[in-house]
């Protein structure tokens, strides 16, 4: 039978990020949240955005298979564009997420899917950038 496994695999995905040096260096780890940041959070910050999950079963595993969206959201400073800098942050994203380990689940699959960066609002000096990822854990 498959098991909806999105909640503790995004909880995992943020502290992986918040302990990943590659990250942190761009956004200090107490600014990166899971699905809900701070009314109004300091930028630069990231985000899990809302999963979608889907069954996964093969033989004698149980898990599923989840769209994770993580975002990255930058603004321009004195010496870096804001897009720029939000897909550097998109980029460390990536880096982070291909030595993804979980110690309670299996990771059958953790393929980067793409990203995308646009403009945040119509302020043009902030940006979002985010990457997605095809995760299919079991347990």
């Amino acid at each position: 039978m498959a098991t909806d496994l999105s909640r503790p695999l995004k909880a995992a995905i943020v502290d992986h990020l918040a302990a990943d040096a590659g990250v942190t260096a761009l956004v200090p780890a107490a600014r990166i949240y899971a699905m809900t940041p701070p009314a109004t959070p300091q930028w630069p910050f990231i985000r899990h955005g809302s999963p979608i999950s889907t069954a996964w079963e093969a033989t004698c595993w149980s898990g599923s298979s989840t769209r994770v969206t993580l975002h990255a959201f930058a603004e321009t400073t004195s010496t870096y564009a804001g897009e720029d800098r939000a897909l550097d942050i998109a980029a460390a994203i990536v880096e982070a997420m291909a030595t993804f380990q979980l110690a309670s689940m299996g990771i059958v699959e953790c393929e980067w899917i793409g990203t995308q960066c646009v403009r945040d609002s119509d302020e043009a000096a902030q940006w979002h950038a985010f990457a997605e990822f095809l995760i299919t854990v079991e347990q």
